[in-house]
């Protein structure tokens, strides 16, 4: 119970932080007045509980329109692909795939709001209505397969959703820029763990991707989750920031402690809100590179639901460890959550297993090197040029044909 009680009086100290300036000074009023005997500068009530209903909703129905957009993408990926299998156009000049990127946009900027009303331990595991959403929309008219093992695994990934939200608590701390520079993003756990993250994405792009990313749908999809999860946690922080300007900040003077600072200067006028939209930018743009390659091999039965299951997963460590969503829990909502973690992990087996290529919803399917065409002969070595000519001739001739898969 200590944790409990020291997590619920950090909340209250951070919600005490910031108040209203009284008369353009920072001083503490009683709520009734000067005259006043109590010495609490506000009332006690909760307001997360509406806003978390509001988070809730928005991500829904942002989930639903991204769930759209992933399949309008897929099939303008399938239209482009030639008799060889490979892309006709680039995916840039094709009109229905910018139709679904504009759609996936929306959807996104759906879900950046929602982060600035519940927290990311919240939102993130919403997204298994985009699953089931998808899931409908690939089988009915994307004509992808489903399977009873499908139908299993949906429900196990929704069932340990189900458990991630129960166990995880919600933190009703309103983020402005100070809070986060100075309870958040200066511990050395939060900015430990970003740069452990990123050395991570580094060591994919060099060492996995090449190799692997052909063979495992995980591949791409670990890479777009990891830099995805970095999205998600500058996303918390600026969304909040947003839902603040709009709601106060800039309406007057407000205090964080015995600090006063002027109008918006917590929110839109602080560069941290646009360092934080900055990074909401590029890695958002990034994590869709990769989210698209994985489309363009992969069917998206197999990609919508391994990428939900890795995001949210990812989004939920990061929100974790950044932003202390874990911080009091007991042991029981520990024991929650990792049977939700183990679930979710359990239905994405069960979907993405025992499918060979032909279930794949028809991508372009890169030729593996063994697949390359080689040479119908080789040329006889000249006389006198012996077995090490030959052996020199074969050799160049498998360099070749090794190089061809990776030619663009």
């Amino acid at each position: 119970a200590l944790p409990v009680l020291e997590n619920q009086q950090r909340q209250t100290t951070l919600k005490r932080m910031t108040r209203d300036a009284v008369n353009g000074t920072c001083a503490v009023v009683p709520p009734g007045g000067a005259n006043s005997s109590s010495s609490e500068p506000f009332s006690e009530e909760e307001a997360g509980t509406s806003t978390f209903m509001v988070g809730v909703v928005l991500s829904v129905i942002a989930d639903v329109i991204i769930a759209v957009s992933l399949n309008v993408q897929k099939t303008a990926h399938m239209r482009n692909e030639g008799a060889d299998g490979k892309p006709v156009k680039g995916m840039l000049k094709l009109p229905l795939w910018w139709l679904g990127l504009l759609l996936n946009v929306g959807g996104e900027l759906g879900n950046m709001l929602a982060y600035g009303f519940a927290p990311a331990s919240v939102v993130a595991p919403v997204g298994s209505v985009g699953v089931v959403a998808n899931e409908v929309i690939a089988v009915l008219f994307l004509k992808e397969p489903f399977r009873w093992r499908d139908a299993a695994g949906l429900v196990a990934i929704v069932g340990g959703v189900v458990l991630i939200i129960v166990a995880v608590p919600e933190d009703p701390v309103d983020l402005n820029a100070v809070v986060l520079q100075r309870e958040y993003y200066a511990r050395p756990a939060a900015y430990g763990y970003l740069i452990g993250l990123w050395c991570a994405v580094v060591l994919f792009l060099v060492h996995v991707e090449p190799r692997y990313a052909q063979k495992s749908v995980l591949v791409w999809l670990l890479l777009c989750s990891m830099i995805s999860s970095t999205t998600v946690i500058a996303a918390r922080g600026f969304s909040s920031m947003l839902t603040q300007a709009v709601g106060g900040d800039c309406a007057g003077a407000h205090c964080v402690g015995d600090e006063l600072f002027p109008p918006c200067r917590l929110t839109l006028a602080h560069y941290l809100f646009w360092v934080l939209l900055a990074i909401i930018v590029t890695t958002a743009i990034w994590s869709a590179y990769f989210l698209n390659r994985a489309m363009m091999i992969f069917g998206n039965t197999e990609v919508v639901p391994v990428y939900y299951c890795t995001f949210t997963l990812a989004s939920i460590v990061g929100g974790g460890v950044v932003y202390r969503e874990f911080s009091g829990m007991p042991w029981q909502q520990w024991l929650q959550f990792l049977a939700g973690v183990a679930l979710a992990l359990g239905g994405v087996l069960a979907i993405t297993s025992g499918r060979g290529k032909s279930a794949r919803g028809g991508g372009a399917v890169l030729p593996e090197p063994s697949e390359q065409e080689q040479p119908a002969e080789l040329p006889a070595p000249e006389a006198g040029r012996g077995r090490r000519a030959e052996r020199v001739a074969r050799a160049r001739a498998h360099n070749q044909a090794a190089r061809r898969p990776f030619a663009r």
